[in-house]
């Protein structure tokens, strides 16, 4: 087997896995980039072989001219639609109709070029330059492409790098070819394993499109990760959220108990109660009394810092963790919440009504004394409650 043969064979048995690779991956990546690239690199295999069949027939023979005819035509479909996935790939811009009307030149030369020149040489000194010409214009597509800050931009590289290697060898091979068949007579030495410099050419081509599309993937399932986290903790703040009033539930204080048991834990805690809330959703409705109880919880939050703990425990009833206090330290504040729910106007209400409050005060010196503190707070919360009525909510 002649060497030339040889390579050319080498070349026609590497880029078939090219284009079943990349069609694979066209289901795994998202972007038109990638079906375009598949699309090309399966007419480049149908150009190789049809330029194989041809050469194996008698030289100028109508079978082996029409060989030629359908591998320059379908050599150009793969140099249009790899210009086509570049362009997409950098600017997100799929094919059209008017683009292919700008491969009606390159396919008119295809199916006349075979027929017109007297031998085959002669045809492929131009047909080098025209192919080599759609390399470049790929190259060139992909200037805007910019992968995203911090994203790998390998692929791309060699992307570039590759249509730059084929877009010289081909452009090249065309006045090397008409040096060889109008003024030298004989190819040179070197080109008689051209097909193995473009078969090298063409799988690190390959090779970069594969990277990019591996990069795809990698930045969407980092964006899926960063999406699922949020989503996590999106559900993790709800599961210790209140949804009425934005509190802490008593998930949360079992959570947040949990976590203090056996550190150093101590403070003040208040149990708050929201006097006649039965009265006021029976007679009013309950969007009065949900409006109620989230003016109760907004009152609490203002009169109570920030990194003070406020729970709502029940239909009703709220709790105030401040860590490092005293439970004197907390009737003023409760009495400040007592006030500003005085003239609350509620859904329903004709007139403003006055909010009340009851609260019982407990301190705690350690994540075992919670307990008790909680139910001595209880107690008092209760004995307060019966102490105070809200007339106007059963009015």
């Amino acid at each position: 087997m002649e060497l030339s043969y040889l390579a050319f064979n080498i070349q026609v048995l590497s880029v078939a896995p090219v284009a079943v690779l990349l069609w694979q991956l066209t289901r795994a990546v998202p972007g038109r980039f990638l079906v375009y690239w598949s699309a090309g690199w399966a007419a480049l295999v149908g150009a190789l072989v049809a330029l194989r069949l041809a050469i194996s027939v008698e030289a100028n023979s109508p079978e082996a001219r029409l060989g030629y005819t359908v591998y320059c035509c379908l050599e150009y479909v793969f140099g249009f639609l790899l210009w086509a996935g570049c362009r997409e790939l950098a600017t997100g811009e799929g094919l059209r109709r008017a683009n292919l009307r700008a491969l009606a030149p390159a396919l008119a030369f295809g199916l006349v070029a075979p027929w017109a020149f007297g031998t085959t040489d002669a045809m492929y000194a131009f047909h080098a330059l025209l192919f080599g010409a759609f390399f470049l214009l790929a190259l060139w597509s992909t200037r805007g492409y910019r992968p995203p800050p911090g994203h790998p931009a390998l692929g791309i590289r060699v992307v570039r790098v590759c249509l730059l290697i084929l877009g010289v060898l081909f452009v090249h091979y065309g006045p090397v070819t008409y040096w060889a068949v109008w003024v030298a007579g004989e190819p040179a030495a070197y080109m008689q394993i051209s097909p193995l410099y473009d078969a090298l050419a063409e799988l690190g081509l390959a090779f970069g499109m594969a990277m990019v599309a591996t990069e795809r993937v990698r930045d969407q399932l980092a964006g899926a990760n960063r999406r699922l986290a949020e989503v996590s903790e999106q559900l993790a703040v709800a599961a210790r959220t209140d949804s009425l009033t934005g509190l802490l539930n008593r998930g949360a204080l079992d959570a947040i108990l949990a976590e203090r048991a056996g550190k150093p834990f101590a403070g003040a805690l208040a149990m708050v109660d929201l006097n006649s809330l039965k009265q006021l959703n029976d007679h009013r409705g309950h969007p009065a009394g949900d409006a109620a109880i989230q003016s109760v919880a907004r009152a609490l939050r203002a009169q109570f810092r920030i990194d003070d703990l406020v729970f709502r425990v029940g239909g009703d009833e709220f709790l105030v963790v401040v860590e490092g206090g005293r439970a004197a330290d907390l009737v003023g504040r409760l009495e400040a919440v007592d006030a500003v729910l005085k003239g609350q106007r509620l859904p329903r209400l004709d007139e403003p009504v006055d909010l009340v409050i009851a609260w019982g005060l407990a301190d705690f010196d350690s994540p075992a004394e919670f307990p008790d503190a909680y139910q001595r707070a209880d107690a008092a919360m209760f004995r307060c409650k019966s102490a105070r009525k809200t007339p106007a909510a059963a009015q």
